[in-house]
């Protein structure tokens, strides 16, 4: 809004909007060079053991000071894969407590025998970086809010989308996660009417190339929504 002020959806419509897009994304913007899926760390690594790759396509060099976000099991094989490759430490930062970890516990001891730190209770609030390259990780423990330290963050789990338009505004529903609830005709069209919604706060963290590909569908069901309503406003 001009002037660097608020807007809420309701009174986005009071002032005649037909349709309103919410492209919010998740919590967490991911535009720092260093940040990686953990998934994608892990196919990339076995490509360079299988020596069908160089060294040097591999997201984690020597040295490297490695976050690892999650607790399950594909969390702690990258975190020990990190390791391997000569990260010089590896953290994994997650949420609750040990007991409540998702991967296999035998996953998780092999872990700490390889020499991977755990940060507990430890919520990620927003990526921290310089000059567009990673730096460190702010995040929230039981005793207040600080930096973790890295130059590589390897990501094991989603983030929740933002949800401050969600949640000041009725009749949009949301999956148990947070994400937002689209329909397919009109495609991308929310639980309220003339709302529609894509990319992360929809789909979760995903490709740029899904984004786009969804964004020219909800754009589509938008323009076929505006069309409608155009038409039985004039009968």
């Amino acid at each position: 809004m001009p002037g660097g002020g608020t807007i809420t959806l309701d009174q986005m419509f009071e002032q005649g909007f037909d349709a309103i897009f919410i492209g919010t994304g998740t919590a967490l913007a991911k535009d720092l060079q260093g940040i990686v899926q953990a998934t994608y760390f892990l196919r990339i690594a076995t490509l360079y053991n299988e020596g069908k790759i160089d060294r040097k396509e591999v997201p984690v060099n020597r040295g490297d000071e490695v976050l690892l976000v999650g607790a399950g099991n594909v969390a702690m094989d990258a975190a020990r894969t990190a390791l391997r490759l000569g990260a010089s430490k590896v953290t994994v930062v997650y949420r609750r407590l040990e007991s409540e970890i998702t991967a296999l516990r035998a996953e998780y001891e092999g872990a700490v025998a390889e020499g991977v730190t755990f940060c507990w209770q430890t919520s990620p609030t927003r990526f921290v970086g310089k000059n567009g390259v990673i730096t460190g990780l702010e995040v929230t423990t039981t005793e207040g809010k600080t930096i973790l330290a890295a130059n590589k963050i390897l990501l094991a789990k989603g983030f929740r989308p933002a949800a401050r338009i969600v949640s000041t505004t009725t009749g949009i529903e949301v999956n148990p996660a947070g994400y937002v609830l689209t329909k397919d005709r009109p495609y991308g069209m929310t639980t309220r009417k003339g709302v529609f919604a894509g990319g992360d706060v929809v789909h979760q963290p995903a490709t740029v190339v899904l984004a786009m590909k969804e964004a020219k569908l909800v754009a589509k069901g938008i323009e076929a929504y505006v069309e409608a309503k155009k038409l039985l406003d004039e009968c």
